[in-house]
Order: structure tokens, then C-alpha cells, then sequence
């Protein structure tokens, strides 16, 4: 299992962890009956000889580490992402100006260096705290803001405001009650 999970980890190095599936079908190959792989993988992990990495298990050791030119290429995505915050490129075509590969944007995913905010939508991780300081300030001297109050307090659309109000409602910075919206921080 340690050679599998090696192996899945030199091949794909921006994978955090490995399908769950490696792990069991190398436990399965070893010789553990198919019935008790599964078991047995769940054992490894809360005996810390595997970890658990959302869906997936990884070796202890393993970390993802960017090279220099995955470095790079993070870093002009993020930047693209950035220039505009409130109206970002479409993230198909940030990737592909960046020349970023899909395992590296879904890193930058689980390290938070971008967010998610729809199939082709996606924000710098900083975006987020730019707009509650910016929402904070005007629900201040106006008191809770409507969305088409804090699309205008944003300066964007309504096609990147709600994502974006939805995604700051999910982390629990904002909070919707009806047509308005209290900021939380």
C-alpha cells in the first residue's frame, strides 16, 4: 500500500491525496480478503500509518510543493484573477492565459489561493475580505444592504455579485434575511 500510494503521489505531485480505491485495491493485491480492505484502509488511517485527505488517504510525509514554473503559473493566475476582483476573467480563460494545468487549479482550490464561485467563476482568495471590508463600511452608514445595494457598493454586476454573496453567506460573512443582508465580518 505504501509503494501504491508512493507511486500515485510521484505521478500526480499536485494530487493532495490518492482515491481511496488505490489504497484498497493495493490492500486487496497484498493479500487482505476484499471484503476487509476497505476496514483495513480505515484501520491504517486512525492508526496515522496513512492519512486521511478529504475522500482520499495520502503518506504522512506527502505535501504538495509547487516548482518554480507552477510557482509562476500560480501566480499569474492569481493575478488575473485580481486585477479585476469583482469582475474576473472567466476562469477557463485565466487557465488557459496562465497555462494552468486542472490539478494545479484544483490546488490552488484546496489551498484557498482561489475560490470557486461557479463552473466558470472564480475569485483570488482575497477578493473575499476586500468585499466584506467594502460591505462592512457601507451596511455601517446604511444599515443592511439589499444585493442590488451591495452590487453597486462592489462596483460589478449581478452575474459576479450573488455568486459572490452566496459564497460570503456560506463562510458565514454575511448572513441573508429576506431582500437584505447583515454583515457579519
Amino acid at each position: 500500500m505504501v509503494d501504491a500510494l508512493g507511486a500515485h503521489h510521484r505521478d500526480r505531485p499536485l494530487d493532495r491525496a490518492a482515491p481511496r480505491d488505490v489504497a484498497v485495491r493495493a490492500a486487496t493485491a497484498a493479500g487482505c480478503p476484499p471484503a476487509l480492505a476497505t476496514a483495513f484502509v480505515d484501520l491504517l488511517v486512525t492508526a496515522r500509518a496513512i492519512a486521511a485527505e478529504g475522500a482520499g488517504v495520502r503518506l504522512p510525509r506527502h505535501r504538495v510543493r509547487l516548482d518554480d514554473g507552477q510557482a509562476a503559473v500560480r501566480d499569474a493566475l492569481v493575478a488575473a484573477l485580481a486585477a479585476e476582483p469583482f469582475a474576473p476573467p472567466a476562469l477557463s480563460a485565466a487557465v488557459a492565459r496562465a497555462r494552468a494545468t486542472p490539478s494545479l487549479v484544483r490546488e490552488l482550490e484546496h489551498a484557498g489561493a482561489i475560490v470557486r464561485l461557479g463552473p466558470d467563476l472564480a475569485v483570488a482568495a482575497g477578493t473575499l475580505d476586500l468585499a466584506v471590508t467594502r460591505l462592512a463600511d457601507a451596511a455601517r452608514s446604511e444599515g443592511p444592504l439589499t444585493g442590488a445595494r451591495a452590487k453597486e457598493v462592489l462596483g460589478t454586476s449581478r452575474k459576479y455579485a450573488l455568486p459572490l454573496l452566496e459564497e460570503l453567506d456560506r463562510r458565514g460573512r454575511t448572513r441573508r434575511r429576506g431582500d437584505v443582508r447583515d454583515v457579519l465580518g
